[in-house]
Order: structure tokens, then sequence, then C-alpha cells
């Protein structure tokens, strides 16, 4: 679908590092705003800190009803309250890449390994890194 793919609307879905077995997954389920997002193996049951929405540019977690939020640039992502038009939650994804709506060069990354535990920052893209290539499962 080229530039104009995105993630799909009015379902759930998980967010798999391409090629592994790693999701993005609320840590330990918590509520609390400014949790991290880390990578896990994915779950098939009990799984919902694990699931997202797409609405308004945004990624919601099912079980939390937080937003996925990057507060600066190398920051950790984190589940946070929803900012009403705030730029550091609002995400499109195409060609394999979660990007800032409000800049494309700003992609989701891995900072270190591809562990689980392994957390996630906005970074600047690197057309070549695995840490920065996400399929939705």
């Amino acid at each position: 679908m080229g530039r104009h793919e995105n993630f799909p609307e009015g379902r759930e879905f998980c967010i798999g590092l391409r090629d592994t077995d790693l999701v993005l997954d609320v840590q330990g389920a918590s509520t609390e705003p400014g949790t991290p997002i880390i990578l896990w193996t994915v779950k098939h049951e009990d799984n919902d800190n694990q699931k997202w929405y797409y609405e308004n540019k945004q990624l919601r977690n099912k079980q939390t009803g937080l937003i996925l939020t990057v507060p600066t640039l190398s920051a950790n992502v984190a589940a946070d309250q929803q900012h009403s038009g705030s730029n550091t939650q609002k995400f499109e994804h195409y060609d394999y890449t979660i990007s800032a709506v409000d800049n494309e060069d700003l992609v989701l990354g891995i900072l270190g390994s591809p562990t689980e535990n392994a957390r996630l920052a906005l970074v600047h893209r690197d057309n070549d890194s695995e840490l920065q290539q996400w399929s939705i499962i």
C-alpha cells in the first residue's frame, strides 16, 4: 500500500517486532499513567495489555485505555493519559515503520537488544535497522 498504509481501524491488534515473536506490551499490565511500553513475547491468552486500537492517529491500549506516548526524542515510550491534540501521541504505520505524524524521520525503535523487557523510544530513522521494523498482528 506504500506511503499511506496505516494501522487497522475498528479492531484490536498487536504490534510485533518484524520477524520475531516480540510485541509491544504495557509493562506489568499497569494502569498507572507513565507505565513503560516494553517488548515481550506474544501471549495467546490474558494478553489485553498487548492489544491496541488505532483511533484519531493514537494507539490506545485495550486493557488500560492509556495512549502510547513519547514525550521527547529518545525518551522511553510509555502508556499515558490522552492529551488532547498532543503530537507526542500521534503515529502512523507504513513500510514496516511507526513514525511520528509530525515528523516521519522520527520512528519507534528499540534501545539495545531485541529481547524481553527491551525499552522503546522515538529515534531517528535508519532504513536498514531491524530494530525499527514493526508488523501488525
